[in-house]
C-alpha cells in the first residue's frame, strides 16, 4: 500500500513538474521560409527545410543537435537513467512530428515507453509511462491532439539491447514512436 501511495505521488509531482516546464523557444533570429518549398532548402535560412510549418529550427541547427536529415526520420527518443526528462534534441524531434500529426491527420501514434533493467517490474513500468506522457504532453501543446495520441509502457519487457552494461540500458531508456 505503502509503495503505490509513493508511486502516485510520484507521477503527480512529475505532471505537475511537466506542466510548469518552460518552453523555450532558440535563441538567435528566426527567418520564416516561403510555405511550399519542400525539401528543397537553403542551409543558411531555411527554417522550413522538410516541409514542417512552425518547428524553427535551419539545417545547420539540426545538425548542431544532431539531427541529420529530417526529424521525422527519428522514430526513438532517449533518456536519462531514472529520468522522464526530455532532453533538446528529442523535444524537437517529437515537436517535428506533432506537427506532422496535426498537418497531415494521422489518425493514431501509439507513444512506447521503455525502461532499462535495473529497478523492479513496477518502477520501470511507471517509469515508461512517465516518459511516453511527458512525450505526449510535448506532442500535444506542439500540434498533434490529445485524442490521437495513445501512450503504452513496456518497462524493461522490450530490451533493444540484452547486454548488461551501460551501453545496452542508454539504449533501452527510450520512447518509440509509431505510426
Amino acid at each position: 500500500m505503502n509503495r503505490k501511495l509513493h508511486l502516485t505521488l510520484l507521477l503527480g509531482l512529475t505532471l505537475f513538474l511537466s506542466a510548469c516546464a518552460s518552453n523555450k523557444k532558440p535563441e538567435g533570429p528566426v527567418v520564416e521560409s516561403t510555405p511550399g518549398t519542400g525539401d528543397v532548402a537553403n542551409p543558411a535560412t531555411d527554417t522550413n527545410p522538410f516541409g514542417l510549418q512552425g518547428l524553427g529550427y535551419t539545417i545547420s541547427q539540426l545538425e548542431d543537435l544532431g539531427i541529420v536529415g529530417n526529424p521525422l526520420n527519428y522514430k526513438t527518443l532517449y533518456f536519462e537513467y531514472n529520468s522522464s526528462a526530455i532532453d533538446k534534441k528529442s523535444e524537437v524531434i517529437a515537436r517535428a512530428h506533432a506537427i506532422q500529426i496535426g498537418q497531415t491527420g494521422v489518425a493514431q501514434v501509439n507513444l512506447e515507453g521503455h525502461a532499462d533493467e535495473r529497478g523492479t517490474r513496477d518502477y520501470n513500468l511507471a517509469l515508461g509511462e512517465r516518459r511516453a506522457l511527458a512525450v505526449a504532453n510535448l506532442m500535444a501543446s506542439s500540434g498533434a491532439s490529445g485524442a490521437q495520441i495513445r501512450n503504452i509502457s513496456y518497462g524493461e519487457e522490450r530490451p533493444v539491447d540484452t547486454s548488461h552494461n551501460e551501453a545496452a540500458w542508454q539504449k533501452n531508456r527510450r520512447v518509440e514512436i509509431a505510426y
